[in-house]
């Protein structure tokens, strides 16, 4: 019985070209021994593996010069066009010098203009915000000043009321006490909101108005006689004196 016949399968080694490392990547770590396991070149002479790993190490020598060469003369081509005796390099002189130029001012720019333009602009902001508080002061005193003024007729003519018997009116007297108090927490509101403001103006509304709320307690503390020695008469106005002296006095 023959050994070896024609149904037996001989182990046959592939082809050394370049497709058979294209699966190799620089992170795939080469094993001589299962490279030349898995391609049957352990069948393979050793002088005819060297001389097929050596013609493909020759053609990927030529090859890669080849391809360096189609690059370099494109690069070469490139210098040529920027070289001192070609005729673009007056228009990069002048690209060079405008950016330049460009690069000197945008660095003042940041360094400078820029820091006093935010200086400018917090200066302007700050000028407004102050002519913004003087206009509500100054609408405020206006306020008051009116306010102050209403105070003192009201206060004057309940001053005579409460003076002469001959004129006195209990429910005139109520009703003008009444308005004299809206009159006044009006004023000592704006003056709570002016607290802050040490100007003559408003040093001499507060003693303006230090002068007509007193005269205005002086005439609640008549009109509260005026009730006790007739409350018969006086009723109606005690009540509104009892709404008001609480708060005012």
């Amino acid at each position: 019985m023959e050994l070896l016949d024609d149904s037996w399968d001989l182990p046959v080694s592939k082809n050394i070209n370049r497709d058979l490392f294209a699966d190799y990547t620089d992170e795939t770590t080469f094993d001589v021994d299962s490279f030349l396991l898995e391609n049957n070149f352990h069948y393979v002479p050793l002088d005819i593996l060297t001389r097929d790993l050596t013609g493909l190490t020759k053609e990927m020598d030529q090859a890669l010069l080849d391809a360096s060469s189609r690059s370099y003369s494109n690069f070469a081509k490139l210098c040529k066009q920027f070289s001192d005796t070609a005729e673009t390099r007056p228009e990069l002189q002048i690209v060079k010098l405008d950016l330049a130029q460009f690069l000197t001012q945008l660095s003042n720019l940041t360094e400078s203009d820029i820091s006093n333009t935010k200086e400018i602009v917090g200066d302007t902001v700050d000028y407004l915000k102050t002519l913004d508080k003087l206009s509500v002061a100054l609408q405020d005193s206006l306020t008051l000043h009116a306010g102050l003024q209403l105070a003192h007729k009201l206060c004057q003519a309940l001053e005579k009321l409460c003076a002469d018997d001959q004129f006195f009116e209990p429910t005139l007297c109520g009703d003008l006490a009444l308005q004299m108090h809206e009159v006044t927490a009006e004023n000592r509101t704006k003056l709570l909101q002016l607290q802050d403001t040490e100007s003559p103006l408003i040093l001499q509304l507060r003693s303006e108005s230090h002068n007509v709320t007193s005269r205005f307690q002086a005439c609640l503390h008549v009109l509260c006689d005026k009730c006790l020695a007739n409350p018969g008469e006086t009723h109606t106005l005690g009540l509104k004196i009892a709404t008001i002296i609480p708060k005012s006095l």
